[in-house]
């Protein structure tokens, strides 16, 4: 079933959005502005259709939703295969995640992966690999991203996404920025692994800029 579940999304990439994540989008969103402030900078830099790479840095849980806020088309994001039991597995399938089994290492999830590209949908992925509060450039960034990319074709869509604003914060003016860059291609034919790492190293660099050349300090607050 899960097999058939994962085939049927698929092909279901060219049909955009369904009109139940269109209305669950539509909420968050809402949700997202009233709470954090929730504005999104760029969005017109967003590929509409095609196989894509979103790479975001990665502070905390709700980070895979305000991704997929930011963006005008669905992201489907890997989650653990635990996930997806009854009654939760519907709205995980809903909110664009797909099981993978952590049995099965690495290999399976890369091949869903490039999977779900080549049928033109847009990934989600954290570079870092877990959950940062800020840039560390001695850190050797790892270089799944990059071997996606030079395996599929699909360009890399820098997203940075800021710190949000407690109650008082809120109250005061500050929002939650989330900053979308250029896309980044890579050259497919790049499967070295210090060509990956040297990839994986710029486009993590092009993600914290967004957060510094935007004029916000790394958190997305006003300056």
């Amino acid at each position: 079933m899960e097999v058939d579940r994962l085939e049927r999304i698929k092909k279901g990439a060219s049909r955009g959005m369904s009109r139940r994540y269109r209305i669950f989008r539509h909420f968050m969103r809402t949700l997202g502005w009233l709470l954090f402030g929730f504005t999104v900078h760029g969005a017109e830099k967003i590929p509409k259709e095609g196989p894509l790479i979103v790479a975001s840095n990665h502070r905390w849980y709700a980070d895979p939703f305000l991704v997929s806020m930011a963006m005008p088309r669905k992201v489907q994001w890997m989650a653990k295969k635990e996930l997806f039991a009854f009654p939760f597995e519907e709205f995980f399938y809903l909110i664009g995640s797909f099981p993978v089994d952590r049995n099965k290492g690495a290999r399976a999830a890369l091949k869903t992966s490039l999977d779900l590209l080549a049928a033109g949908w847009a990934l989600g992925i954290f570079p870092e690999g877990t959950r940062r509060k800020a840039y560390e450039p001695e850190d050797v960034p790892k270089s799944g991203v990059a071997m996606l990319a030079a395996r599929s074709g699909a360009p890399i869509l820098p997203v940075f996404v800021g710190k949000a604003p407690n109650p008082l914060e809120r109250l005061g003016g500050r929002r939650l920025h989330v900053y979308v860059g250029d896309p980044i291609k890579t050259d497919s034919t790049m499967y070295q692994r210090e060509a990956r790492k040297e990839i994986a190293g710029d486009v993590l660099r092009a993600i914290y800029a967004l957060g510094e050349g935007s004029g916000k300090k790394f958190w997305g607050t006003p300056s």
